[in-house]
């Protein structure tokens, strides 16, 4: 499936084309073209490149295995031969990455199938095409990690405002610019117009030659001055495997879009889904959805701009407005109690209102929204027309009032919160759209190294019958991690409140442990708002390098952690399930102490109460709690105190403070103390300030 071109013309070959459709001359062997572009490096040796180490008897493993490897790979093997869901805990010092890649590879060669690696952030794409490279050492792959074309496209970064422009809009200034430029008008787009002069199989040579990671790939096609998601999408199909972030399979239109560029049916590709654990949440919140205040006001505003134009017989679109603005402004005041910030709305409640106050039947009331929704599309083509972005808060408006009278009662909760001046929620619980899609999966491995218990992951995604679960402990020395807890705090809420005295003292044993050994130490917080509330008084007592995580700020956290990994004597305080928490590797000394402060459950709310509802009818009492509360909690201080033993010579000591931890001691291999500070230094051997 490598990237084949056309021994006459050059011209890029589709897989398992026998001519080349620009000169008819029949398709001969793998070629790369003739002349490099500009800026391409010269024929020298990559730094992954070398001999390669030997592969235990397998042909694809590039590396020695460790225990277990070999084991991990001929499961996936086995599981995607009979068209299977694996759904699979695998410990650190596994391999995760490359054992599903040589699994998923050997079988996709083998029945001529893709890969689609899933992933949630762009560093585990970088993983991803790291270990390609290695096993590109020996046997040729290639592969290319997928960006949407907000974060891809040169001519967006140019456009003020762009990361408010939606999607929809997005790919219509997109569309309108290409066509100028092959139309040769003005106003086209110059990425585009390059992307063209240099041409698709230059880009593709340096994919397949390079294995570019997603950064590294968008930076040279800016050296050519050309587009970067253009250059991807002629690339997609010529590659054994595609990095696909989350979004691109879970969203139902951008997921489809994708199928049809690449003529992918259910049966021509492999799926493997790294982070598992984080899948489902990203599956509700794709399918969930809100009207804000601010989408009708700004359809209000829109309505002056347009003379106030009727919506239908009686309803111009300000009074829709007005009247909806009026809705959720007294659903906020009447229906939310005075200690919460959300209540639980009725059955068809807006529905009910908008048809009370508008005077509209049922039918009447869906009219109205595809009524809207023909006039912000019309309201988009005029923008077009004045070289404006073609965006349209009543095509919003139209198409959310239309996704809510559409939502199931049975797959949503729907709520009124008084968040951002107010707002319309509607939370899905069952994430159907996800759930349809794998049903369709033919062979799929579900992986990550905190996924306890296997069987609400298969559950809840409604996995088909017969999916294979199955756990690989890590390889790694159980006497190279510590892990404590003192039974003098409690990081709850509630106790908190109760025990006035115990932030001081959770605050005391941080400082302690920061202030006894010159160790890279990170800490990691139940929430931002703990970590706020906490930081002046440690701060102003712990004698070390300090690095504070604060959300929002990427581009700062990613300078913070090369600062904090280069110097070795520092302390990073941060969240738990943040960015740190998961995906990022500290080997060696670049991290040997993990504080955790507190247990992370999930705060109250409506929508936890129905899942645990649902849960306890569905799978048995208990099991709402377990899967909604204790289950994810856990996995993200296993996912905190995994940061620490990367490698097999890695040794680590973490310190968990809030001895609720003790009715999970066993499945974080924990045990009490009364000193932490002695046993950490004790165990890592050496300190220059105790």
């Amino acid at each position: 499936m490598a990237g084949r071109f056309c021994d006459n013309c050059q011209s890029l070959l589709s897989p398992g084309s026998e001519r080349c459709p620009k000169c008819g001359r029949p398709s001969g062997g793998v070629r790369a073209p003739a002349s490099k572009p500009r800026g391409a490096a010269e024929d020298v040796p990559r730094p992954w490149e070398g001999t390669p180490v030997d592969r235990g008897g397998h042909p694809l493993f590039p590396y020695r295995p460790r225990p277990s490897q070999l084991e991990v790979v001929e499961a996936i093997g086995a599981s995607l031969a009979e068209g299977k869901h694996l759904v699979m805990e695998s410990g650190t010092g596994t391999g995760k990455t490359i054992c599903s890649l040589v699994g998923a590879l050997e079988h996709a060669r083998e029945h001529k199938k893709k890969v689609l690696y899933l992933t949630r952030t762009i560093s585990q794409s970088d993983q991803v095409m790291k270990e390609l490279r290695s096993i590109s050492r020996r046997t040729k792959v290639t592969g290319i990690p997928l960006l949407g074309r907000r974060k891809s496209c040169l001519l967006l970064r140019t456009l003020e405002e762009y990361e408010d422009v939606p999607p929809h809009a997005l790919s219509k200034i997109c569309e309108e610019r290409k066509q100028r430029t092959m139309a040769r008008q003005k106003g086209g787009c110059p990425f585009f117009a390059d992307y063209l002069a240099i041409g698709e199989m230059s880009f593709a040579h340096h994919c397949m030659s390079e294995l570019p990671t997603a950064d590294e790939f968008d930076r040279y096609c800016q050296k050519q001055g050309a587009c970067p998601y253009e250059a991807r999408k002629a690339i997609l199909p010529l590659v054994d495997v595609i990095v696909v972030p989350y979004v691109h399979l879970l969203s139902k239109e951008i997921r489809s879009a994708l199928f049809d560029r690449l003529k992918l049916t259910p049966d021509d590709f492999v799926l493997i889904v790294d982070e598992a654990h984080n899948l489902i949440d990203a599956a509700r919140d794709q399918e969930s959805f809100t009207i804000t205040m601010h989408d009708v006001e700004a359809a209000e505003l829109e309505a002056r701009d347009h003379a106030n134009p009727r919506v239908m017989t009686g309803v111009d679109l300000g009074s829709l407005c007005a009247t909806l603005r009026s809705i959720i402004d007294d659903a906020a005041r009447e229906q939310v109690p005075p200690d919460s910030s959300e209540a639980r709305l009725g059955r068809r409640f807006l529905e009910g209102r908008l048809r009370g106050a508008l005077g509209l039947s049922e039918e009447e009331l869906r009219s109205l929204c595809a009524n809207l929704m023909d006039m912000g599309d019309k309201f988009v083509e005029e923008r077009m027309e004045r070289g404006k972005e073609p965006v349209s808060a009543t095509l919003r408006l139209g198409t959310l009032l239309e996704s809510w009278i559409s939502a199931d009662d049975s797959r949503f909760v729907k709520l009124i919160s008084v968040d951002s001046n107010g707002k319309l929620v509607a939370n899905c619980v069952e994430p159907e759209e996800t759930t349809a899609f794998l049903s369709q999966v033919k062979g799929a491995v579900h992986m990550s190294g905190t996924l306890h218990p296997l069987r609400q992951y298969a559950d809840v995604l409604g996995l088909p019958p017969g999916s294979e679960l199955r756990s690989f402990p890590s390889p790694f020395p159980p006497g190279n991690r510590l892990v404590v807890y003192p039974e003098d705090v409690s990081a709850g809420q509630r106790e908190m409140r109760m025990d006035p005295s115990m932030k001081g003292r959770i605050a005391g044993h941080i400082i302690d442990l920061c202030n006894a050994t010159d160790r890279n130490t990170m800490v990691f917080f139940r929430s931002y708002e703990m970590l706020r509330s906490m930081r002046g008084g440690i701060e102003e007592k712990v004698d070390r390098q300090l690095y504070w995580e604060e959300s929002g700020s990427s581009r700062r956290l990613a300078s913070n952690i090369q600062a904090f990994k280069k110097e070795k004597d520092g302390v990073f305080f941060t969240v738990m399930g943040g960015k740190v928490a998961e995906g990022l590797d500290f080997p060696g000394q670049e991290l040997d102490i993990a504080i955790v402060v507190g247990i992370p459950y999930p705060p109250p709310s409506l929508m936890l109460d129905e899942l645990k509802v649902r849960y306890d009818k569905k799978y048995g009492s208990g099991k709402g709690w377990e899967y909604t509360s204790a289950a994810p909690a856990v996995r993200k201080v296993q996912q905190a105190i995994g940061r620490l033993i990367r490698t097999e010579t890695d040794r680590g000591a973490a310190v968990i403070l809030d001895n609720r931890v003790s009715r999970y001691r066993e499945q974080l291999g924990a045990r009490p103390t009364k000193d932490p500070v002695k046993d950490v230094v004790g165990f890592l051997g050496w300190s220059k300030r105790f």
